[in-house]
């Protein structure tokens, strides 16, 4: 309980000068009634002190006229209690020599054993020829007294001295009715003051309170609040202060939010990825480039080890390597990135890392594409005009003059050249397409149409390879949007194929369906030999053969399922391929419907 009464204390200003004003209040209200009380008790113990001596002299020439009679002990035990009951005291007679010859509170057996008072300050005093006067305890009744005693003198002798007593208690009614005064009068004054300080602390505190408010809501980040000033005084110039720092504040971040934005827009538009991280290897900074390059979407990945978020070792090495200054590439995800990274220097911190990441996996694949691409030309290329070469040397070194070898190797020679036609005439059609060289007149074309008359001209070979070849098409098939030869060129290439790697007494099919899409899609299935999974994927690259030596055997140029892929996506539409090893192949494309936009 003290601890949070404590704890409001500090927390709350206007409690604290209000505490403090009615504090010093109090405080001078104890010092000025200490005051008072030491002043009252002391005019109280004269007032009584002066009304004893008073008795004393009035009772003097009495005391006088008993001593001057001999001293009857009787005589003066009776003067003694009679005195006492007129001045309401202890009157008490004694000697020059401070024997005690009457004492009103005591018994006059009794008086006899008192000792002596000669060296009392009072009496003392009055021995000497003047009024003494003294407060101490009693010993005889055990109370606080105040003790006046006055001479008796005879012909300017002193042959006595008088005393009279009264105990301290008799000021303390006028003394305690004045303390209750003063403690009343206390008590107002301090009801007071604490009305005056919760006004006057409310009016010093309320601008306070005001800009405490203002800046707890500037550190939440509302820069646009503003303290009201209302006074010329140091606290209005200390709320005109707080609303020119909160004005330049907000112009500052303001200044930094677009400085950021800006760099956020330049760095999420870079293709590269960029990352930085601080001197703990925490990310402080990921570009979209980077969350694309490593798959992380919008996971917020701030403040976060970079080796929690991107899980690749060889990244991390390099990091570590980096606040020297380090190039490099890996390979995290499958991805080859080329990777630069140099220190970020913090002002008394451990130096961070900025990592530039380039994704050159495409580039790489390229590369690799291109490298085949050549080798693959080269190779096709160089196998007919070899055996071009080879037939016309031996022609050239005689065989020109045997008719019956001559003819043979001019037949072989040909078949040679319209292979490197076919392929050439392939390479310059798919150079074409992809270039975007080709124009396509599409306008709405009869499938049913096209197939047929594609069939019509693969029928020939299918028959001599005892392939069945059918058409199965829906009769009410909607027309496409297609370039007629195109498209033709599309069934040919397909059906040809299927023919191809369908062995004697298999069947190939071409089938249509209309796609809930509003396509339609085209299919060709055959009862072939079938394509392994781990080859599908690359099936529309250029050159590539499952079975090299069937495909060439076959007069393949390895170019036709490419030209067919880039033809049909002219078209608007997809190619895909379904095919199981030794259960067939199904290649899939599809077509636009409708009228021509």
């Amino acid at each position: 309980m003290l601890a949070r009464i404590v704890h409001a204390l500090r927390r709350r200003i206007a409690l604290k000068l209000t505490l403090t004003l009615v504090g010093f209040v109090a405080v001078s209200m104890m010092l000025a009634g200490l005051y008072l009380s030491r002043g009252l008790e002391r005019v109280a113990v004269e007032s009584i002190e002066a009304r004893l001596g008073t008795g004393a002299r009035v009772l003097e020439d009495e005391a006088r006229a008993g001593l001057r009679a001999g001293g009857e002990a009787r005589s003066l035990q009776t003067f003694a209690e009679r005195a006492a009951r007129r001045t309401n005291s202890r009157v008490t007679l004694i000697a020059p020599d401070g024997r005690v010859l009457a004492d009103s509170e005591r018994r006059p057996a009794d008086v006899a054993e008192m000792e002596n008072h000669a060296a009392r300050p009072e009496v003392r005093a009055a021995l000497n020829g003047s009024a003494g006067r003294d407060v101490r305890r009693s010993g005889t009744l055990g109370t606080p007294l105040i003790y006046v005693a006055v001479p008796v003198s005879e012909s300017g002798r002193v042959v006595g001295a008088l005393r009279l007593a009264a105990p301290l208690e008799a000021a303390t009614p006028a003394y305690e009715s004045l303390r209750g005064v003063m403690l009343a009068g206390g008590a107002v004054a301090l009801v007071v003051a604490l009305g005056i300080g919760l006004f006057v602390a409310g009016r010093v505190t309320r601008p306070v309170v005001e800009m405490e408010d203002v800046a707890r809501q500037m550190s939440e980040g509302n820069f646009r609040v503003r303290a009201s000033v209302r006074s010329p005084d140091e606290i209005g110039t200390l709320g005109r202060s707080l609303n020119v720092m909160a004005g330049r504040l907000r112009e500052k971040i303001d200044d930094l939010e677009r400085e950021q934005a800006k760099a956020t827009a330049i760095l999420d538009a870079m293709v590269e990825g960029v990352i930085a991280t601080d001197g703990h290897d925490h990310i402080i900074l990921l570009n979209e480039g980077a969350r694309g390059i490593f798959g992380l979407g919008q996971t917020r990945v701030e403040r976060r080890p970079l080796l929690e978020v991107i899980r690749n070792v060889d990244l991390h090495g390099l990091l570590s390597e980096s606040r020297a200054a380090a190039d490099g590439e890996v390979e995290p995800s499958e991805r080859v990135l080329q990777v630069h990274a140099v220190p970020l220097r913090f002002t008394g911190d451990e130096p961070g890392v900025v990592i530039i990441l380039h994704d050159i996996t495409e580039l790489r694949r390229l590369e690799q594409v291109r490298t085949e691409f050549v080798a693959n030309v080269s190779h096709e290329l160089r196998t007919p005009l070899t055996a071009i070469q080879g037939y016309l040397e031996t022609l050239l070194d005689g065989a020109l003059e045997e008719p019956q070898h001559a003819r043979k190797f001019l037949e072989i020679v040909f078949r040679h050249t319209e292979r490197l036609g076919r392929l050439t005439d392939d390479l310059t059609d798919l150079s074409n397409i992809e270039l975007g060289r080709i124009s396509l007149r599409i306008e709405p074309t009869d499938l049913t149409e096209v197939t047929e008359s594609a069939l019509a001209i693969i029928q020939p070979r299918a028959g001599s390879g005892r392939v069945t070849v059918k058409a199965n098409l829906p009769a009410d098939m909607p027309e496409v949007l297609a370039d007629r030869d195109r498209l033709a060129q599309i069934l040919i290439n397909l059906v040809d194929n299927a023919v191809k790697y369908t062995p004697a007494g298999g069947h190939v099919w071409v089938e249509a369906q209309r796609l809930p899409s509003g396509m339609v899609e085209v299919a060709v299935r055959d009862t072939g030999v079938g394509v392994p999974k781990a080859d599908l994927p690359r099936l529309t690259e250029r050159f590539y053969r499952v079975d090299k030596a069937r495909s060439r055997e076959l007069g393949g140029t390895g170019l036709g399922l490419a030209i067919v892929k880039h033809l049909v996506l002219a078209h608007g539409g997809d190619l895909g391929i379904e095919s199981e090893l030794w259960k067939g192949t199904t290649v899939r494309f599809t077509l636009p419907t409708g009228k021509p936009t």
